[in-house]
């Protein structure tokens, strides 16, 4: 199930830093569910988006003294906009049309704008042989087998600056496989989209979004946006390429998409 709502803020207020903790709040409010999704269901919950653009704070550089984040705030009567995509083995409950919630001090109202229900088997892309990949929010993809190494020099964590579709694809089908709702094999589709997927054009640029703060210190996730043009030279795999995207569309690509890492989308290439 995927259900686009509409926030709008009932007085001007300042957001969190990753939006997408407002998003499961209305999406609580809106459906009876607790914020935090039982194990049996996944669940990826949007960003708020203004215009077409997500809202998160990216830490800036200044100068040459510690990067900056601006701060979110957002005026009452403001449309916000948003998502939330479930994956569960019964029908998930239908959201009210209209509810108010808090978020913190602020008081807002969410309304449902359109909601999609469909099968797993169902899901899938029209895809043409040219499209395009608009990575939204900062896209996290891990290098498999990289923790040890990462773990013997003290470092946290390393993620992909350049986009690597063959790579997400191959951890969003591995995830899919362990929930049992696509049987395909990651290191097959890696490999097949390594050839049949050909780059037409490009622009991405590395971004560092603050998620937190704990303890005064904050929690922050480096990562990319851009887009990424696309030719499918190799039809024979299209109807899974076409599952994977419509499944990517739904839930983000990478690590975290749960909270609004990784969120895409895929359009034809005008």
């Amino acid at each position: 199930m995927t259900v686009r709502m509409v926030v709008t803020p009932l007085s001007d207020c300042v957001l969190p830093p990753f939006t997408s903790k407002v998003t499961r709040t209305a999406f609580a409010a809106l459906t009876g569910l607790p914020p935090e999704s039982p194990e049996k269901r996944a669940a990826s919950f949007s960003l708020l988006f203004r215009e077409g653009k997500p809202l998160y704070r990216e830490l800036e550089p200044r100068g040459r003294g510690e990067p900056r984040a601006v701060e979110l705030s957002a005026m009452a009567g403001e449309r916000l906009e948003c998502r939330c995509s479930l994956l569960s083995p019964e029908p998930p409950p239908l959201p009210r049309p209209s509810a108010r919630f808090k978020f913190g001090a602020a008081e807002m109202e969410a309304a449902v704008e359109h909601v999609e229900v469909a099968r797993a088997s169902e899901v899938a892309l029209d895809l043409p042989r040219k499209f395009v990949v608009r990575f939204l929010t900062p896209t996290l993809l891990p290098v498999p087998g990289r923790g040890p190494l990462l773990k013997e020099l003290g470092v946290r964590r390393r993620y992909k600056l350049l986009p690597d579709l063959p790579l997400a694809l191959a951890l969003l089908a591995h995830d899919l496989r362990l929930r049992g709702v696509l049987d395909a094999n990651p290191r097959r589709v890696r490999k097949w989209a390594e050839l049949a997927l050909a780059e037409v054009d490009y622009r991405v640029r590395p971004v560092t979004a603050l998620y937190t703060v704990k303890d005064g210190k904050p929690a922050v996730e480096r990562g990319f946006v851009g887009y990424v043009s696309y030719e499918l030279l190799d039809p024979s795999g299209r109807e899974l390429l076409s599952k994977l995207l419509g499944f990517a569309q739904r839930f983000g690509l990478g690590k975290s998409r749960s909270i609004g890492f990784g969120h895409i989308e895929v359009a034809p290439l005008a």
